[in-house]
């Protein structure tokens, strides 16, 4: 009996141990689940507000970039149209030169030189260039765009427009400087030159007349390289993935903008008429002694 019971004293034993163990893990296990869902919902909160900051960052840094790529090709689409503008004028000027060349030179200096002035002045009135390089200098000059813009062949292309611009600029005021010398010189020389008058003397002088050959060539040249400009462009769009469309529209809208901002100012509303006497005698001191010195003095 006496080992009976205990055996029966062990076995009891053994339950209680088990079913204490069994205690202590489930409140192991509670624990660890509370921990694990704590962890969990810090962790969420930090996915939460650094991956929706850094998704905002990236949207930012996106519209930033869209922006900046847009100003950028809006500035290389506006000298093209620039050029366009400038090839008119040679245009006209190719068409004035075109009709001189073609005039009986005895005929000419019949006439006198009064029918001939505008003509002349026009022809010989070459349009300078120059082209507003904020966007080139905002792009070139700032190493944030460049890593913002993330799209190294991008940055080189736009690098190539801009150097080729400032070329052609150069170039084009280059050509109109040495296309007015000759005939600044002969007006400023004209006892040198034989004929009458000055537009005699200027269709007389074969340096003169090569040059009035010259705007048939440089408005075809202006007209090539808005075209060569407006291709390497398209490479730019390709590469950002803008279109063309959309460009031209910002364009567009900048040059409204720019067209709005441009008040016509008349320097005629400014001018007043000479002070009287009163007006300056009250702002001028040794006027009023001087005036009344010379009174007396009568």
């Amino acid at each position: 009996m006496a080992k009976a019971k205990a055996k029966e004293e062990t076995k009891v034993e053994k339950v209680e141990k088990v079913e204490k163990s069994e205690k202590r893990e489930r409140k192991r296990g509670s624990l660890m689940e509370r921990l694990l869902v704590a962890f969990a919902g810090t962790t969420l909160s930090i996915i939460l507000t650094f991956g929706t900051t850094g998704l905002i960052n990236h949207i930012n840094r996106n519209k930033d970039r869209r922006l900046t790529a847009l100003m950028v090709m809006s500035s290389i689409e506006s000298f093209a149209r620039n050029l366009e503008d400038r090839a008119e004028e040679w245009n006209r000027m190719d068409s004035i030169a075109t009709w001189l060349l073609r005039l009986p030179i005895d005929q000419v200096a019949k006439l006198g030189e009064g029918p001939f002035d505008d003509a002349i002045a026009e022809v010989f009135e070459t349009p300078i260039m120059s082209h507003d390089k904020t966007a080139e200098t905002i792009f070139s000059s700032n190493i944030d765009t460049w890593k913002n813009m993330g799209n190294f062949q991008f940055i080189d292309n736009v690098g190539a427009c801009f150097s080729y611009m400032n070329f052609i600029e150069q170039e084009l005021n280059d050509e109109a400087i040495e296309y007015a010398q000759k005939p600044a010189q002969v007006v400023n020389n004209a006892s040198s030159y034989p004929g009458k008058t000055i537009t005699e003397k200027l269709l007389r002088d074969e340096q003169v007349r090569r040059q009035l050959l010259q705007p048939n060539s440089i408005k075809a040249w202006l007209a090539y390289c808005a075209d060569y400009i407006r291709q390497m462009n398209r490479s730019n769009m390709k590469l950002i993935d803008i279109p063309e469309e959309e460009v031209m529209a910002f364009t567009d809208a900048l040059a409204d903008i720019a067209e709005e901002d441009d008040l016509a100012l008349d320097i005629s509303d400014y001018k007043q008429p000479h002070p009287d006497a009163d007006s300056v005698n009250a702002n001028l001191i040794y006027a009023r002694q001087l005036d009344s010195l010379l009174n007396r003095s009568k």
